[in-house]
């Protein structure tokens, strides 16, 4: 591999051996993954990924699906936000897709901050977003009513990542994350940095962080006179 090559990682924080992590790189308009795994938590799972691509490359981006930043007054606006859209695009449940940050487990509400922690002391120049793997499904419009997310399969993806490797849900979310990290840098047209909706954000930390997502088939289904989420700006 070349050492100069960027590389993009994705982070799926989750209980003890269901943190799946995924690095991947650039390769004609699409990632493919150099490696992916499960471990047991933030720190397991930086060093596990770290070690693995010593000397090969240039980590440029991370995405880590785990809510990044909160909110002083409640529920974050954006996860209301993010709940119109998969709705309007055939989640049939939104708030159990996006879930309050409130009501989510220590593995990935304590866990995901940890994670963009250790980023960030190990790897200052790298770019932080949260990631939401199953609400991106839906907003790459590969996910719909007749298709949730459990249901996506690797070759579902194949104009985002190629694989020829078998992985679990764990892995696959990890790699949906890499595709936010990477379109951070990348800036796709229709992607939108969904951090700078949101009113008072709280950063625990103090790390950098955004949160790209696409809102193509949002904006489509405005022009065809649905009505839209309405995008939030900060104060």
């Amino acid at each position: 591999m070349l050492k100069d090559m960027d590389i993009y990682l994705g982070f799926d924080p989750g209980g003890d051996g269901r943190f799946g992590w995924a690095a991947c790189s650039p390769e004609g308009g699409v990632l493919r993954p150099i490696a992916t795994g499960q471990a047991g938590y933030a720190k397991d799972a930086v060093r596990q990924t770290l070690s693995t691509l010593s000397g090969k490359g240039l980590i440029v981006g991370a995405g880590i699906d785990a809510p990044l930043f909160w909110a002083e007054d409640g529920g974050r606006r954006v996860d209301d936000l993010v709940r119109r859209a998969i709705r309007q695009l055939g989640a049939a449940t939104p708030s159990g897709t996006v879930q309050h940050f409130n009501s989510l487990r220590g593995a990935c509400l304590v866990q995901g901050v940890l994670t963009a922690k250790l980023l960030r002391d190990q790897l200052p120049h790298a770019a932080i977003t949260e990631s939401h793997p199953k609400a991106l499904l839906y907003l790459l419009g590969i996910a719909n009513a007749q298709r949730d997310p459990a249901s996506i399969t690797m070759p579902d993806l194949s104009n985002y990542v190629i694989s020829d490797i078998g992985v679990g849900e764990h892995e696959r979310d990890a790699l949906l994350a890499a595709i936010t990290a990477s379109a951070q840098k990348v800036r796709p047209q229709g992607w939108i940095n969904l951090f700078e909706r949101e009113i008072h954000p709280v950063v625990p930390f103090g790390y950098e962080v955004a949160y790209w997502m696409p809102w193509n088939l949002v904006e489509e289904r405005q022009t065809a006179g649905h009505p839209a989420p309405r995008l939030l700006t900060r104060r």
